[in-house]
């Protein structure tokens, strides 16, 4: 491989990385670096010899972060898995990386793993549209979204139903942030028609392509993530085939802002993942112990009375008044 030739390359992600952990997802690549050398005529960005794609810090970085800490012996930040490079992931020194004002982002982000589970992909404008909650606009579930899922997509739209006015104020997020329902309408509907603009695009393979693969979602696992909870999920075309271009399924994300700390998006081959907070999303997600570490539970069963623990006190659940499945930690 030219070092050379990709040195700025290198440069340009860990400038991008560094941005990312101090809480400025707003990158000028221009500012950064020149990286015209790396894109063929048609402006897209071209693979080196080994496949790999190296783009800019606005796609969100072309590596992923590594599964495992073991994967980078010499301690050096960079680690090898799946015959490419990876990141080490390095908590971030401050919250300001994982910010959730008004509740909006980890919301938002539960409302894509609901998806993920519950429609089984990341088909936006198919699934959902812009309705009305009251006066207000809002996003809702389409009938094509709505007809596929098993129990009406009870999950998603508990998370929906965090627009409702009832619920501004009493949905508690960890760090004492309160949910501001107006705001939570708003963004999902400027993304959303972000997202609708991007779809009409015409479909090009790109990087940055919103048209991609049609495809399926499954739920691989759970654990602990950069800022609360990361969700895996195996991507394939509904046949069972691999996707081309796994990594495309960023661009789905819009609507619930790829900017969004909560997103986190990775790919690494056929798994992608997320990182919502605890307690929004009911499939795939357990609590440790005997007292659920969350402030608000999304259940279909009853879990009325059940400990919880939220702002450091053990308290009880209770069923809200605007959603039978959606418990607060009172």
């Amino acid at each position: 491989m030219n070092w050379r030739k990709h040195a700025s390359v290198i440069s340009l992600a860990s400038a991008a990385l560094s941005a990312a952990c101090a809480g400025n997802y707003e990158i000028d690549v221009a500012e950064v670096a020149d990286d015209a050398a790396l894109q063929d005529a048609s402006g897209e960005y071209v693979a080196d010899e080994n496949g790999t794609v190296l783009g800019t810090s606005w796609q969100a970085l072309s590596y992923p972060y590594c599964m495992s800490p073991f994967s980078d012996p010499d301690g050096d930040g960079w680690g090898w898995e799946y015959g490419r490079s990876c990141v080490v992931y390095r908590p971030p020194t401050t919250g300001a990386y994982c910010a959730n004002g008004e509740g909006t982002a980890s919301t938002m982000a539960a409302l894509a793993v609901s998806a993920a589970m519950e429609l089984g992909r990341w088909q936006p404008t198919k699934d959902f549209a812009i309705g009305r909650i009251g006066s207000s606009e809002a996003l809702v579930l389409s009938a094509t979204g709505r007809a596929r899922c098993v129990d009406d997509c009870a999950n998603t739209q508990a998370l929906l139903d965090f627009q409702k006015e009832e619920a501004s104020g009493k949905v508690m997020f960890p760090g004492g942030v309160t949910l501001n329902s107006a705001a939570l309408r708003s963004r999902l509907v400027a993304k959303f028609r972000d997202q609708i603009g991007c779809e009409k695009q015409p479909s090009n393979g790109g990087t940055t392509n919103c048209p991609v693969e049609e495809h399926t979602l499954t739920f691989q696992r759970s654990e602990k993530g950069g800022c609360d909870t990361n969700f895996y999920f195996v991507a394939k075309k509904p046949d069972g085939s691999p996707l081309t271009y796994p990594g495309q399924l960023k661009n789905k994300l819009l609507w619930a802002d790829r900017a969004n700390p909560y997103i986190g998006f990775q790919n690494v081959g056929e798994v992608v993942s997320i990182d919502p907070t605890l307690g929004l999303n009911y499939r795939g997600s357990s609590d440790l112990g005997s007292c659920s570490g969350a402030c608000v539970k999304i259940d279909l069963d009853d879990v009325s009375g059940a400990c919880c623990s939220c702002g450091g006190a053990n308290r009880a659940l209770q069923r809200s008044g605007w959603s039978s499945i959606t418990y607060l930690c009172r």
